[in-house]
């Protein structure tokens, strides 16, 4: 055993730096690149603002409908009024913001309906990262509050200081997603003029004026990946358990109707924008649906067919290395280790160095190098998935099916793979709506005969088909939402 530890040490620091070449790739080249830098950085002054204040507003929101449900003691079925918004793609959100605001006469382009946009869709994601925090870190606390009578600022000061960690990581988490999200910046900052390093990045990239396309993305890439490493640094989000019955519910018709509220307005209203454009004439108001028009053009047909293999191939691989792990508990987590990087960091970063590192090759320009730019982006999502299954104790019950005269391999079929399906549809429940509304790698990994959905969605804007992009962001919601029937247990992870 000692001589093996060696080669499996020497394994795991060849896959890491296999795993980590794209960005390496991409931190060389864009070193070579850095005198754009100064022209840059009043752009990343505004991602690192908007990423900042997005992410305090997701965290407003999100934690105070968790606390509301926390005291409410709501039952995970009120959970569907807001689990909606964050399987909704947020660039057909943002298009639906787009369009309803439209309708009251509002400004839809620009900061406002960014951050507007932002919180619809992350906010369910701070209330699904902080409600099992506070179910088990302020529960206990807030009966002993009760019990002794301790009110007001002393309660504050009591229940607080012991949730700081937890709403530390979840802003992190936020944080680096809002710094790296493409989709939303696109639809609502673009025809404003206002630029984060994301949407730079791809406008460099494909931009037939700029004298080195691949050095200057990469210049903006290294930049906005030394932007996301403070937050890397931020922690991981312990796991709750359910609280003691003993809490008694608090604000029930408050937290009730906090729920609806927000669903009308980060579901609903969107909603009534996109189906208000697909439906009906813009100018005549007659019902004219536009999917029939939608549906003629060649891009919207390959690029439905190239997201549901995509995503539907990747989900399955990605279980298929699940399961196949789940019996080396060690490697699991090793790997998911490994491949956090990737699930942290912006997606701008994995597609500049991925366009670094295959250009010279034939994976390069086809459906596999977005595949595979799935495979590397979600995967931690998925691992950790099956991590959390396993820290449930079903390695010891498989372990007592091997005392009683099973294989290892037969004790795992019968026993532990049954036990890790409610694990299994989480991390389903998890990748396979990210891969369906993934917008960064597909923009800028995308070729010819490549598309995906996201893709046809930002050429019919570009290509002024207003009503058809609205009708595919439909059917792109539509899509998203049966999701909502997978069983699902522990998503948070």
């Amino acid at each position: 055993m000692l001589r093996r530890q060696p080669l499996i040490t020497l394994f795991w620091l060849l896959l890491s730096l296999g795993v980590a070449m794209p960005l390496l790739v991409l931190a060389w080249r864009g070193l070579g690149d850095l005198a754009i830098l100064p022209r840059v950085l009043d752009l990343a002054g505004v991602s690192l603002l908007l990423a900042l204040v997005g992410s305090l507003l997701c965290l407003g929101v999100g934690g105070g409908l968790a606390w509301l449900a926390f005291r409410a003691r709501l039952q995970p079925g009120w959970d569907a009024l807001l689990l909606p918004a964050y399987l909704v793609p947020p660039f057909v959100g943002a298009l639906g913001f787009l369009y309803a605001l439209q309708l009251v006469n509002l400004q839809p382009y620009g900061v406002g309906g960014i951050l507007l946009a932002w919180t619809a869709h992350y906010a369910p994601v701070a209330y699904l990262l902080l409600r099992p925090a506070l179910e088990s870190r302020l529960a206990p606390l807030l009966i002993a509050s009760e019990v002794h009578g301790v009110t007001g600022w002393k309660r504050v000061r009591a229940l607080v200081p012991p949730l700081f960690p937890a709403l530390v990581a979840a802003f992190g988490a936020l944080y680096l997603t809002l710094l790296g999200n493409f989709g939303v910046p696109a639809v609502l900052g673009l025809p404003a003029q206002v630029y984060t390093l994301p949407t730079l990045a791809y406008a460099r990239l494909f931009s037939p004026a700029s004298p080195d396309p691949l050095g200057e993305a990469a210049a903006i890439g290294l930049l906005l990946g030394l932007l996301a490493v403070p937050a890397l640094l931020l922690g991981s989000q312990p796991t709750g358990e359910p609280s003691p019955r003993l809490l008694q519910p608090r604000l029930g018709l408050a937290a009730r109707i906090a729920f609806v509220l927000f669903a009308l307005i980060a579901v609903v209203f969107p909603l009534v924008g996109l189906a208000r454009r697909a439906f009906f004439n813009t100018f005549t108001g007659a019902f004219q649906p536009a999917f029939g028009a939608a549906w003629e053009l060649p891009l919207v047909r390959l690029g439905l067919l190239n997201s549901l293999l995509l995503a539907l191939l990747a989900t399955a691989l990605l279980l298929l290395l699940g399961l196949l792990l789940a019996p080396q508990r060690g490697a699991l987590k090793r790997l998911r280790q490994v491949l956090d990087m990737h699930y942290l960091l912006p997606g701008t970063l994995l597609a500049i160095g991925l366009i670094l590192l295959l250009a010279p090759t034939p994976v390069y320009a086809t459906p596999w190098i977005l595949l595979l730019a799935y495979l590397l982006n979600f995967a931690a999502l998925m691992l950790r998935s099956m991590e959390a299954g396993l820290e449930s104790g079903i390695e010891r019950l498989v372990a007592v099916g091997k005392l009683f005269g099973l294989r290892h391999g037969w004790a795992w079929w019968k026993i532990g793979f049954p036990l890790l399906r409610p694990y299994l549809a989480a991390g389903v429940f998890l990748v396979l709506p990210l891969c369906l509304a993934e917008l960064t790698l597909s923009a800028m990994l995308y070729a010819p005969g490549s598309e995906t959905l996201g893709v046809a969605v930002l050429s019919a804007l570009n290509g002024g088909l207003f009503r058809e992009a609205a009708a595919i962001g439909l059917m792109l919601m539509a899509l998203s939402l049966l999701l909502l029937l997978v069983p699902r247990r522990g998503v948070v992870g």
